[in-house]
């Protein structure tokens, strides 16, 4: 089975305002990190998002929220007209510096452990398990052009459904794939060239030059072949392969093609519950018509559309409950006294 995570900081953990959080702050703290855009580390989840993965009442979340930001744990940002937005602070008090030197981005962004030089680290990350993939509600798929990274508050999250996701992230790297098969990528390109060993001047070049989807194929390129121990020289293969034109080698494609149809796998049972909320929906939206309609009947007039309503129903759905608690009789009652027809 496949896991998707954030980074959480030891030195977060062994802080003193770690250890102050009551257990609703800790589970809202996961909840938004949960959510959070892998680029700009801004999450955009609803406070009934919030409270439904987390099993918890709204005012208990806003109360968390609350505890979280004074305790310097989490910051949030509210425009006029827009839903609040939310970014995890992950480092702990008093942090110390590293003693290694620069982290590159594709390490720094995916794995725990920081790599001494561009591209080196361990295994493929992308493996696709063959169980599906959690639920994506509120997890951003945002594609990220020449112009690079945005800012995560300008965002409006009201306007989104938290589960019309279509783009799935390919782990251990900053790209997204969508049912369709294109990559996105989730930070600046520049940025990610330089830190993978290009000369400032070239990676503008090929950032502002090439299509963000070939760069990320010439990267994952590069990430599988390190990873096999056949990549001497990644800052040229990269050059090369982003000016030439590389296609997705045939191991890199397998494994894209394993994480887009557990996208697609997890997209339908998306479509199918939303089919079966609407059909329930849609159900207690008659029962409470039914409801209110036969309230507002006087009894002798609601007793006389039962009688009628057993009289013109099939013997069978009534034989063993002619009354009001059988759902065909107030269906029928609803119906006669001037209601929409049920069904």
């Amino acid at each position: 089975m496949d896991w998707f995570f954030f980074r959480v900081e030891h030195d977060l953990l062994r802080s003193e305002a770690f250890r102050s959080l009551g257990g609703s702050a800790i589970k809202v703290y996961l909840v938004i990190g949960l959510f959070a855009d892998f680029g700009t580390g801004w999450a955009y989840p609803s406070i009934r998002t919030i409270a439904k993965q987390s099993g918890l009442s709204r005012q208990t979340v806003l109360d968390a929220i609350a505890e979280l930001t004074r305790a310097g744990l989490l910051a949030t940002s509210k425009s006029p007209g827009k839903a609040t937005a939310y970014k995890i602070l992950r480092n702990g008090p008093d942090r110390p510096a590293r003693k290694s030197g620069k982290v590159p981005a594709i390490a720094r962004r995916a794995v725990p452990e920081p790599l001494e030089n561009p591209l080196s680290g361990g295994p493929f990350p992308f493996e696709g398990g063959p169980e599906g993939v959690p639920d994506f509600s509120g997890v951003a798929a945002r594609p990220f052009g020449r112009g690079g990274r945005g800012d995560g508050p300008e965002r409006d999250p009201a306007t989104r459904d938290p589960d019309d996701n279509t783009s799935i992230p390919i782990p251990g790297t900053p790209f997204r794939i969508t049912a369709e098969g294109k990559l996105l990528v989730a930070v600046d390109l520049q940025e990610l060239l330089t830190e993978q060993g290009l000369p400032k001047k070239l990676a503008r070049k090929l950032a502002s030059q090439k299509e963000p989807e070939d760069v990320a194929k010439v990267l994952l390129n590069a990430l599988f072949l390190q990873s096999q121990g056949k990549l001497q020289n990644g800052p040229g293969y990269i050059r090369a392969g982003i000016e030439d034109g590389y296609e997705l080698l045939p191991q890199v494609a397998t494994k894209l093609e394993v994480r887009r149809r557990q996208l697609e796998e997890h997209l339908r049972s998306v479509a199918a519950r939303k089919d079966r909320d609407r059909v329930e929906d849609q159900r207690e939206a008659e029962e409470e018509a039914i409801r209110l309609l036969i309230e507002r009947l006087h009894p002798e007039e609601l007793q006389r559309l039962v009688d009628r309503a057993v009289e013109q129903l099939p013997g069978p759905i009534v034989r063993r409950n002619p009354t009001l608690s059988n759902p065909f009789v107030r269906g029928k009652v609803y119906e006669l006294a001037g209601g929409e027809p049920i069904g």
